[in-house]
């Protein structure tokens, strides 16, 4: 937001105001300063009129000008396209120091072509103003009464300076001049003050050439007047004060509105009368407004067809000499937000519909009479008088709260009265109950953003001073790290990246936003959209992850675009499933190449499934893999490699998976898995081990292809057989002969914690192995 001097004193007096103070206390109060550049025309520039202009006689594009100053009338030799005679125009005098673009420049009698010159005529840019025009600064009433002669810098908008306001988006209702003068009165004790402005001057009332139906509920309130434009222009002080805030000049009527909206904070629109002229209305009245609710459910102005959305639509700014309809209006910030996300499409104005998401000044009729007033003054407009209004008076927050409550937030001791006082210079209502035990505060209606005990006791602190909060050291309890259940759960997490990068894996992050459009491309489930962001943050990031490896993926082509040839990547993060409950994952991600082509690998090591699962393991610690088709933990074939993916199992439990990339992705190898299994902090219950040699024996089998090896596993050790310790898969063979058949080869480990087991004793129990193998899945020893 910026505002200048001269602005923010048509509601305040700054005589004998620091600068330096109102810097200070504007950035206290959480208007933070964040540019301040001060503004002065030069001594020795005066107000002059151009008497005479003639051509010079050796010089196409030179004037020679009689300018009076007021004592005397000086000769200049002039250079602008745009000087004429009777034109009030800033001159700098003989001595007079302009710093200009091109540097600094002392004026001094010149001759110009043989023509003796006393002078300069100058441009905004010349007096270190921004540029308003080609040529010179053209003065004109707008500005004060012009006195010849008069030192230029004796005007106050010559005479200024700019403050580059940082809001935080709840300030609505400081994005105007009106709003920073407010919380600078309460700020510095200063008298706020808004004057009466004229609003017609036109004896015939509005109802003679217009009427306003509303057609329903509205959520907008509306206040409408109409008026002649016979000739209007910008003038100085209106383009030069939208220079100085930073908005572009847009047409001599959007001006007007601009510079009215900038420093009110009303949302104010002109629309051309013939929008709503009709031939068939009564009692003469020449047209008519339809108020009502469009196919969105959003309040929209109707003439002979939809002229606009309240608070949203862009309209024409090309008005000129013609009857308007203006529109002073309201809506709730909270309407126009919901509604510009739901249609993102709509067409809307970008300056319009900031200020309505932000919060703008539900007084209309502030904003209505400045405007009016400033037409009347400055353009040859005739305004009619008294207005149409439609009022949609809004439930007034009342917060119940008690003055305890206020100072327990503080945490300082700052009496009632004292509160009540700040309070009611923000514009808070104040009813206090008989004992005075709590009290309701009604924030004004423009501060929207007041909802709760909290935000009213940061309004106090912001006011009250936060650097007199009493500096008071932090009352700490030390915890012992053996109890400290958090601290290890943190030291297992990083134990766990340690490892990684031991193993080659650089730790990666990213975003817990995604895009949606993008998972579904992928085959990935996504959150239920009714559980989703309601606001993202970009176009793209608009949704939360559900899973970890999307996004690593697009960072290990990115890496592989730049050159970069082996990639290995972990990342550990917080995810969500569907009905967006957290869940936190720990994720690995590797391209085709393990390493390099260099000696004693000339082609260099490519990654496959069981290479990847080996250095996983290291990792992360013991797991089981199990074969699974069909949608892996929410990811589906499209993404995944149809054959070569499994479950990760952790303690019987299905935790994550193990795949490979569908090829269409290119090569690459992902794991994902629940993070707290891994990290879980259990009490190790340590087994004596026996003393006594263990005995491996191995058996190859005929047996079907569909039989996996984790059925035949958990078979066995279900059980019991005395002395089996463990079982676990060496071979696989498949050739054609075998048919729907294979060769497994299976190594049993055979171990007793009383002795050394006799081969008789082995091999009776292995009888038993057989006879379940062969009863349970038709299997045969291999001849």
């Amino acid at each position: 937001m910026i505002v200048t001097k001269h602005l923010l004193e048509q509601f305040l007096s700054l005589n004998g105001v620091c600068e330096h103070s109102m810097i200070t206390e504007l950035s206290k109060i959480g208007l933070e300063v964040e540019g301040f550049k001060s503004l002065r025309v030069p001594d020795g520039v005066v107000v002059g009129r151009v008497v005479e202009k003639t051509s010079h006689p050796d010089a196409d594009k030179l004037s020679v000008c009689q300018v009076d100053v007021g004592e005397r009338v000086l000769q200049i030799v002039c250079g602008a396209s745009n000087v004429e005679s009777d034109q009030f125009v800033a001159v700098a005098l003989e001595g007079a120091v302009l710093q200009t673009p091109k540097g600094e420049l002392k004026i001094a009698p010149t001759t110009l072509r043989g023509v003796q010159s006393y002078g300069m005529l100058c441009s905004s840019v010349e007096l270190g103003f921004p540029k308003i025009n080609e040529g010179i600064i053209i003065l004109d009433e707008s500005i004060g009464h012009l006195e010849l002669g008069k030192a230029l810098n004796q005007y106050k908008i010559f005479d200024n300076f700019v403050l580059e306001i940082g809001l935080t988006p709840n300030r609505g209702d400081c994005l105007s001049v009106l709003g920073i003068a407010r919380d600078l009165s309460v700020a510095m004790g200063l008298t706020l003050s808004i004057k009466n402005y004229k609003d017609d001057n036109v004896p015939l009332g509005i109802g003679r050439v217009l009427q306003v139906v509303n057609e329903g509920k509205l959520n907008s309130s509306l206040l409408y007047k109409v008026a002649q434009i016979i000739s209007i222009h910008p003038t100085l002080m209106i383009r030069l004060s939208l220079e100085l805030c930073g908005i572009s000049p847009q047409g001599a009527l959007q001006d007007f509105l601009n510079f009215s909206m900038h420093n009110t904070g009303v949302i104010l629109r002109a629309y051309p009368f013939s929008h709503f002229r009709k031939s068939n209305l009564s009692n003469n009245v020449e047209g008519q407004i339809l108020l009502k609710q469009d196919e969105n459910h959003l309040d929209s102005v109707y003439g002979k067809e939809k002229v606009s959305i309240v608070g949203i639509s862009p309209v024409s700014n090309e008005i000129s000499q013609e009857m308007v309809v203006l529109e002073a209006s309201y809506v709730p910030p909270m309407i126009i937000s919901e509604a510009l996300y739901e249609h993102p499409k709509l067409p809307r104005d970008a300056y319009i519909t900031y200020k309505t998401t932000r919060g703008s000044n539900p007084d209309l009729n502030l904003g209505m009479h400045y405007l009016c007033h400033h037409l009347i003054d400055f353009s040859r407009s005739e305004v009619y008088a008294s207005n149409h209004r439609i009022a949609q008076g809004e439930e007034q927050r009342s917060i119940r709260t008690t003055f305890d409550q206020i100072v327990e937030i503080l945490g300082i001791k700052i009496s009632k009265e004292e509160i009540a006082i700040i309070l009611k210079k923000l514009g808070f209502r104040i009813e206090a109950s008989f004992d005075e035990c709590f009290f309701m505060a009604t924030p004004p209606e423009y501060r929207h953003d007041i909802q709760s005990t909290q935000d009213i006791a940061e309004e106090v602190l912001r006011v009250y001073g936060i650097d007199k909060l009493p500096a008071t050291p932090l009352h700490i309890v030390e915890q012992s790290r053996k109890d400290n259940l958090h601290y290890f759960l943190f030291k297992a997490k990083m134990d766990l990246m340690k490892k990684a990068a031991a193993h080659g894996f650089y730790e990666t992050l990213h975003y817990v936003f995604y895009e949606r459009k993008k998972l579904a491309s992928l085959g990935i489930d996504q959150i239920d959209e009714k559980l989703d962001v309601l606001n993202p943050i970009t176009q793209e990031l608009d949704t939360l992850r559900v899973s970890l490896f999307p996004a690593m993926l697009d960072s290990v082509e990115r890496n592989e675009n730049f050159g970069f040839r082996e990639i290995a990547f972990c990342e550990y993060g917080v995810c969500y499933t569907q009905q967006r409950q957290e869940i936190e994952k720990i994720a690995f991600c590797v391209n085709a190449n393990k390493s390099e082509e260099r000696y004693p690998f000339a082609k260099g090591e490519k990654w496959d499934f069981y290479s990847f699962a080996q250095v996983i393991s290291r990792i992360l610690g013991d797991f089981e893999l199990i074969e699974y088709s069909g949608k892996l933990w929410g990811v589906s074939d499209q993404i995944l490699h149809p054959y070569q993916k499994a479950l990760v199992l952790k303690d019987g439990k299905a935790v994550g998976f193990l795949a490979k990339i569908n090829p269409s992705y290119g090569e690459r190898f992902v794991c994902e898995v629940e993070l707290e299994p891994f990290v879980a902090l259990k009490k190790t219950l340590h087994q004596s081990s026996s003393k006594y040699q263990a005995s491996l024996r191995d058996l190859t089998l005929m047996l079907e292809s569909s039989i996996q090896f984790s059925q035949i596993k958990e078979k066995i050790l279900a059980s019991s057989i005395s002395n089996l310790i463990n079982l676990y898969p060496l071979d696989l063979y498949v050739h054609e002969s075998f048919g729907s058949q294979v060769a497994l080869s299976i190594r049993f480990v055979w171990q007793s914690f009383d002795k050394t087991l006799q081969e008789e004793e082995i091999h009776s129990q292995m009888q038993k192995v057989l006879e379940i193998l062969e009863n349970e899945f038709g299997a045969k020893l291999r001849q």
